[in-house]
């Protein structure tokens, strides 16, 4: 199975696969591109000044994020995006490059680069080595495991992130854990969240 056929399976399981939200919120005033937007459920980081336009390659993700939200959608690939250099003052892309195998998020990065205006801002939320699901599954490259759904999942080191965007400068970079019970076990979700200019 293809990852944009697991991708489609999930969303036409359940519209809404991912739940909660944030407490940290970006104040990115006018149009922000969100990178893999899915259900929609990132949109809330939005300041309301924000004017988001959601792109994904799952179909079923944009039919899921219609249901949520108003807002434009593309659907697209996020090796190839289908938009004019330098056109997005705002580049959001939560756990989007994480999903994709080194040679992929090479080319996304080199692709969020080329879309990105000079002097624009691009947010970055992966998960890191210490996350609960880190090891789960068949391991296809270093620290990225492909699950049974035919989904891919990459930990980053800290870091790591850096290397794919030469040309940039971290602004501002943290971590966000939250603690969870599952199967009895205490458990640790961990992601590395960067914001580049």
């Amino acid at each position: 199975m293809s990852s944009r056929e697991g991708w489609d399976r999930l969303y036409s399981g359940d519209s809404r696969p991912w739940k909660g939200g944030s407490k940290d919120l970006l104040e990115f005033d006018g149009s922000v591109l969100e990178l893999g937007v899915g259900n929609g459920k990132g949109l809330s980081l939005f300041s309301e000044s924000a004017r988001p336009i959601g792109m994904d390659f799952s179909r079923q993700a944009l039919m899921s994020c219609r249901e949520w939200h108003s807002i434009p959608l593309v659907l697209g690939d996020v090796t190839a995006l289908p938009f004019r250099d330098a056109c997005f003052p705002f580049i959001s892309a939560s756990h989007v490059l994480g999903h994709l195998l080194t040679n992929e998020r090479e080319r996304a990065a080199a692709e969020i680069t080329r879309v990105l205006s000079p002097n624009g801002k691009l947010f970055v939320n992966v998960f890191g080595e210490e996350d609960m699901r880190c090891g789960s599954g068949r391991e296809v490259e270093e620290r990225t495991y492909e699950r049974g759904n035919g989904i891919t999942c990459h930990y980053f080191l800290e870091n790591e992130v850096d290397g794919l965007f030469p040309s940039l400068r971290a602004e501002r970079s943290w971590e966000r854990r939250v603690h969870k019970r599952f199967h009895g076990q205490n458990e640790v979700r961990q992601e590395r969240r960067i914001i580049y200019q």
